[in-house]
């Protein structure tokens, strides 16, 4: 399977309540890229539905128009889909920016800390389990 992602991805778990013209429903995202999300729910959209997707990010909270780009499932059902960020506000862009830059992407095999060229302190280590504890965005 080729890699088609065109944003860096990091992991993020927040509550997320999602809308479409006519249902409501509540998940959590794994993770967040500059493009979407990807939203942990039994629920299984149509690619190309049009949803509302409702977020926190630090002390902020952002309302976003997507497109479910793909979904996932799996023996016992669906897991979850992918969306598409149709059009972002320019609040959201900068805070998903500025938390995309608190978080570096981060190779889990790494045996060395990279150090931040922004003001050299070590990153921390990445756990063995599970994505990284997720930092104070204020």
């Amino acid at each position: 399977m080729s890699e088609r992602r065109r944003h860096p991805r990091l992991s993020l778990e927040v509550d997320v309540d999602v809308s479409t013209a006519h249902n409501f429903y509540a998940g959590k995202t794994r993770d967040i890229s500059m493009g979407g999300l990807f939203i942990e729910t039994p629920v299984g959209l149509e690619p190309g539905t049009e949803v509302t997707v409702s977020l926190a990010l630090g002390q902020q909270r952002f309302t976003l128009t997507c497109k479910v780009a793909w979904i996932l499932g799996g023996a016992s059902g669906t897991a979850g889909f992918g969306v598409e960020f149709d059009s972002i506000p320019e609040k959201a862009k900068k805070a998903i920016h500025a938390f995309m830059k608190k978080r570096a992407p981060m190779d889990f095999d790494m045996a060395e800390p990279e150090l931040d060229e922004a003001d050299e302190t070590p990153a921390p280590a990445p756990p063995r389990k599970g994505p990284p504890p997720l930092p104070p965005l204020g």
